[in-house]
Protein backbone atom coordinates (compact mmCIF):
# COMPACT_ATOMS: atom_id res chain seq x y z
CA UNK A 1 0.00 0.00 0.00
CA UNK A 2 2.90 2.25 0.49
CA UNK A 3 4.09 1.75 -2.96
CA UNK A 4 0.42 2.77 -3.91
CA UNK A 5 0.41 6.33 -1.92
CA UNK A 6 3.33 7.52 -3.35
CA UNK A 7 2.36 6.99 -6.71
CA UNK A 8 -0.90 8.35 -6.18
CA UNK A 9 0.74 11.57 -4.29
CA UNK A 10 3.05 11.73 -7.24
CA UNK A 11 0.07 11.73 -9.54
CA UNK A 12 -2.05 14.12 -7.53
CA UNK A 13 0.82 16.49 -7.70
CA UNK A 14 1.78 16.56 -11.22
CA UNK A 15 -2.18 17.30 -11.70
CA UNK A 16 -2.33 20.20 -9.31
CA UNK A 17 0.87 21.47 -11.29
CA UNK A 18 -0.43 21.41 -14.39
CA UNK A 19 -3.66 23.07 -13.07
CA UNK A 20 -2.09 25.72 -11.42
CA UNK A 21 -0.22 26.23 -15.07
CA UNK A 22 -3.44 26.30 -17.22
CA UNK A 23 -4.51 28.90 -14.87
CA UNK A 24 -1.55 31.33 -15.29
CA UNK A 25 -1.58 30.30 -18.90
CA UNK A 26 -5.42 31.63 -18.93
CA UNK A 27 -4.74 34.91 -16.83
CA UNK A 28 -2.29 35.53 -18.92
CA UNK A 29 -3.88 35.42 -22.06
CA UNK A 30 -6.83 37.31 -20.78
CA UNK A 31 -4.64 40.33 -19.54
CA UNK A 32 -3.80 40.72 -22.96
CA UNK A 33 -6.85 40.15 -24.36
CA UNK A 34 -8.42 43.00 -21.95
CA UNK A 35 -5.39 45.53 -23.04
CA UNK A 36 -6.23 44.88 -26.94
CA UNK A 37 -10.31 45.73 -25.68
CA UNK A 38 -9.38 48.72 -23.61
CA UNK A 39 -6.80 50.13 -26.55
CA UNK A 40 -8.32 49.18 -29.65
CA UNK A 41 -11.03 51.64 -30.43
CA UNK A 42 -11.89 51.35 -33.58
CA UNK A 43 -12.08 46.85 -32.64
CA UNK A 44 -10.24 46.04 -35.86
CA UNK A 45 -8.44 43.48 -33.53
CA UNK A 46 -5.79 45.29 -34.30
CA UNK A 47 -3.28 48.26 -32.07
CA UNK A 48 -2.40 51.37 -34.30
CA UNK A 49 0.65 53.06 -32.94
CA UNK A 50 -2.25 56.36 -31.96
CA UNK A 51 -4.66 53.49 -30.31
CA UNK A 52 -0.93 52.40 -27.99
CA UNK A 53 -0.36 55.85 -27.53
CA UNK A 54 -2.92 54.98 -24.20
CA UNK A 55 -0.24 52.97 -22.65
CA UNK A 56 2.85 54.06 -22.13
CA UNK A 57 5.12 51.00 -22.28
CA UNK A 58 3.14 49.92 -25.19
CA UNK A 59 3.71 52.68 -27.01
CA UNK A 60 7.55 53.34 -26.34
CA UNK A 61 8.04 49.35 -27.10
CA UNK A 62 5.64 49.74 -30.50
CA UNK A 63 8.73 48.90 -32.95
CA UNK A 64 9.94 46.35 -31.51
CA UNK A 65 6.29 44.47 -30.43
CA UNK A 66 5.32 45.01 -34.14
CA UNK A 67 7.48 42.11 -35.50
CA UNK A 68 5.93 42.07 -39.35
CA UNK A 69 6.37 45.76 -38.89
CA UNK A 70 2.87 46.59 -40.61
CA UNK A 71 2.05 49.49 -38.32
CA UNK A 72 -0.05 47.38 -36.00
CA UNK A 73 -0.38 45.26 -33.11
CA UNK A 74 -2.32 42.28 -33.02
CA UNK A 75 -3.15 40.02 -30.26
CA UNK A 76 -0.36 37.32 -31.13
CA UNK A 77 1.85 39.60 -31.49
CA UNK A 78 0.90 41.02 -27.98
CA UNK A 79 1.29 37.90 -26.80
CA UNK A 80 4.32 37.44 -27.43
CA UNK A 81 5.50 40.99 -25.88
CA UNK A 82 5.89 41.14 -21.97
CA UNK A 83 3.56 44.14 -21.75
CA UNK A 84 1.40 43.70 -19.44
CA UNK A 85 -1.97 45.82 -18.63
CA UNK A 86 -1.10 47.85 -15.87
Amino acid sequence: MTDFRKFMTIALTIMLVQGMLALLISASANAQESLMAALDSDQDGLISLREAAGHQALFESFNSIDSNEDGYISLDELDTSEISID
